[in-house]
């Protein structure tokens, strides 16, 4: 989900010329955004979810998830370019940066879950939090490793 905001971006504030080109050109772009679409489109075409009937949380925290994933995926996609690259030494300081990034945003991850629970967020939303960003944090580790 951290790759929807530049997704839409991209979608949003380009000519359909623009979009043509950068379709023909990165094939997987169209299917990745079609992809997302036909999920959002399920998504909202399902009868219940798991999530349904949960506490409304506060737009500030809605909006600390949003960079936290936000960042993940910089974070991610910084990691696979460097380790794709094959020549981790020539970045060295730009690998450097992700580390100081990656703990930086494994401190805030600690931050917002501390205010959900002093929010009194319900259990269940908590544990989805943990689950959604337990799977970034051990995928993240396992690029920068």
């Amino acid at each position: 989900m951290g790759y929807v905001p530049n997704l839409h971006k991209i979608w949003v504030g380009t000519s359909d010329q623009q979009l043509m080109a950068l379709c023909h050109e990165f094939p997987g772009f169209y299917r990745y955004a079609l992809i997302m679409e036909e999920a959002s489109e399920a998504e909202r075409n399902k009868a219940s979810r798991p999530y349904d009937g949960m506490a409304e949380v506060f737009e500030e925290h809605k909006q600390r998830a949003a960079q936290l994933l936000v960042t993940a995926a910089t974070l991610e996609r910084g990691y696979q370019a460097f380790r794709g690259s094959g020549n981790l030494q020539g970045f060295q300081p730009q690998v450097n940066e992700l580390g100081q990034l990656h703990r930086k945003w494994l401190s805030e991850l600690d931050s917002f879950k501390s205010a959900l629970r002093a929010q009194g967020a319900e259990p269940r939303a908590l544990e989805y939090v943990n689950e959604a960003f337990g799977h970034l944090v051990d995928r993240i580790k396992q690029f920068a490793g």
